[in-house]
C-alpha cells in the first residue's frame, strides 16, 4: 500500500470524525446541566450578564442551576410548547402536571406564552399554574 493510499485514508477518517463531531455537539445542543440532548420544544436558555448563554433541556435542569447562579444571570428564555416561540420567563405561563416532559429528570413543569393554552393543559393533564421559576426578583 502507497502512501498516497494511507494519506487519503487519514484524511477520510478526519472526515468521518468531525461530520461526527458536528452532529453530536454543534448541531444538536446539549444540557448544560446533565448533558442530555435540547429538544427545541422543551430548550430554555439562560442569558448570563456577560452575554453568553448556558441551553438546557427542561426546566428542571435549569431551575437546578439558576438556583446556584442566579448572580451571573441577566435574563431567562423559555419556549412554548404549542407555538415554538421563544419568550422572555416573565411573560410565560408556567403549569406543572402529569405530563412528564423529560422521563430522565421527571421534569412535570411546562411553558405556554398564552394563558388559555396553560389553562387548558392544566386541565387536560390534571395541572396547576405554578410561579416562574426563574424570577430573579429578590
Amino acid at each position: 500500500m502507497t502512501k498516497k493510499f494511507w494519506i487519503g485514508l487519514i484524511i477520510i477518517l478526519i472526515v468521518a470524525l468531525m461530520g461526527v463531531y458536528y452532529q453530536k455537539f454543534l448541531k444538536n445542543p446539549h444540557c448544560a446541566y446533565d448533558g442530555s440532548p435540547v429538544t427545541p420544544i422543551y430548550e430554555v436558555d439562560i442569558v448570563l450578564k456577560e452575554k453568553s448563554t448556558k441551553k438546557f433541556c427542561s426546566i428542571y435542569c435549569a431551575t437546578q442551576w439558576f438556583k446556584n447562579n442566579v448572580t451571573l444571570i441577566d435574563h431567562v428564555i423559555v419556549t412554548d410548547e404549542i407555538r415554538g416561540n421563544k419568550i422572555d420567563s416573565y411573560m410565560a405561563y408556567f403549569v406543572e402536571s402529569e405530563l412528564i416532559t423529560n422521563e430522565t429528570n421527571d421534569n412535570r413543569i411546562h411553558v405556554f406564552q398564552q394563558r388559555q393554552d396553560a389553562l387548558t393543559h392544566a386541565e387536560k393533564f390534571h395541572g396547576t399554574m405554578t410561579d416562574d421559576p426563574f424570577s430573579l426578583d429578590e
